[in-house]
């Protein structure tokens, strides 16, 4: 079902909600990754920007996991409702974590040290008690930076876009809105038609011509 059109001040409560979380992350929200070649936003950062931005109406589904090697690798769902519209949000994050292993014994050189990272009985006795939280606070963070840069989503990118917002004109809908009102008059859509009405003081002189015409058309079909 095609949802009519949000008011002009809706969507520029969208605009700037997207703006801020087009934003950049807070210098002290990031910190370099352990082997020191790439940076992220830490996971208390990235929980609370949720609680901040959604006003706490956030949580995570379906976490599963499997292991693969010496290695856990593991995806879950980030459901968040957007404050302006009230709908629903999912993002899919995925991560891996290696699980640590003793050292290896001196002597032991070339492949058969692979081999030792990768037999499952020289793994260290707590490894998955921190691996899996970690596992999961991963797959967090990776699903949280497909809403925006504020959690770290361009971090360690040469080639980056930047967010922007459409610039919404007083007496004029933007042309997706018009374009979605044009589909619903032809499908003779009693709620586009509406709509055009509704939205009679928002829409240029032009606009308001053309879905008269597309109507009084349709009409006659």
């Amino acid at each position: 079902m095609v949802n009519y059109p949000l008011s002009p001040e809706t969507l520029d409560s969208l605009q700037k909600f997207q703006t801020r979380l087009n934003s950049l992350p807070s210098e002290l929200a990031i910190e370099s990754t352990p082997d020191k070649k790439a940076q992220t936003v830490v996971i208390s950062h990235i929980e609370m920007t949720l609680d901040e931005l959604f006003f706490g109406q956030w949580k995570t589904e379906n976490f599963k996991w499997s292991a693969i090697a010496n290695e856990v690798q593991g995806s879950l769902e980030l459901v968040a409702i957007h404050p302006v519209t009230g709908f629903e949000i999912r993002r899919t994050g995925a991560a891996s974590i290696v699980i640590m292993v003793d050292r290896v014994p001196d002597g032991i050189t070339g492949t058969d040290r692979n081999q030792w990272a990768l037999n499952p009985s020289n793994k260290k006795a707590n490894a998955l008690d921190m691996a899996f939280p970690k596992l999961k606070s991963e797959c967090l963070k990776n699903a949280a930076q497909s809403l925006g840069k504020i959690f770290g989503r361009d971090l360690n990118r040469k080639n980056v876009d930047q967010y922007q917002p459409y610039k919404l004109q007083v007496g004029e809908l933007p042309q997706n809105v018009i374009n979605k009102l044009e589909v619903g008059i032809m499908n003779k859509d009693p709620q586009a038609i509406e709509a055009v009405s509704a939205l009679d003081t928002v829409m240029s002189p032009a606009q308001k011509n053309q879905l008269l015409t597309l109507i009084q058309r349709t009409n006659e079909q």
